[in-house]
């Protein structure tokens, strides 16, 4: 009587299968978990450097919002990362009344895709300096 002992060519092809799929699905979640890590670090470093950009460029009362609110494209608060401030053009109609509200864009990038990004919207009012 032929004794068979271990495991046929089939049944270790298959458990190798299953093996390789397993940490397939395992590398992949890590990945993952890897670019969710990186991505959060980045919009928290966008919210610091928004922060950082309103210390310094503060929003403040004025009769000329299209020119004292703007502010160029400024690298210097955090390295990698850039602030920029816009104010949207006004443009009325011939029977519109201005009503001094302002459409300010705050931008902070830091790299060249849309989705490295961060853009805050407020609407500012004239006003008269004291």
């Amino acid at each position: 009587m032929k004794r068979k002992d271990g495991f046929t060519l089939i049944e270790v092809l298959i458990a190798t299968m299953i093996l390789a799929t397993g940490l397939l699905v395992l590398m992949t979640g890590v990945s993952n978990c890897a670019k969710m890590l990186i991505l959060s670090k980045q919009y928290q470093q966008a919210h610091y450097v928004f922060s950082l950009g309103e210390l310094k460029y503060p929003i403040e009362e004025t009769d000329d919002v299209e020119k004292d609110l703007p502010v160029s494209p400024d690298s210097m608060l955090v390295e990698k990362f850039e602030f920029s401030r816009t104010v949207d053009e006004k443009v009325l109609g011939t029977n519109e009344v201005d009503d001094g509200l302002y459409v300010v864009r705050t931008v902070v990038s830091w790299g060249k895709a849309d989705n490295q990004r961060e853009e805050l919207v407020r609407y500012v009012r004239k006003g008269k300096k004291q």
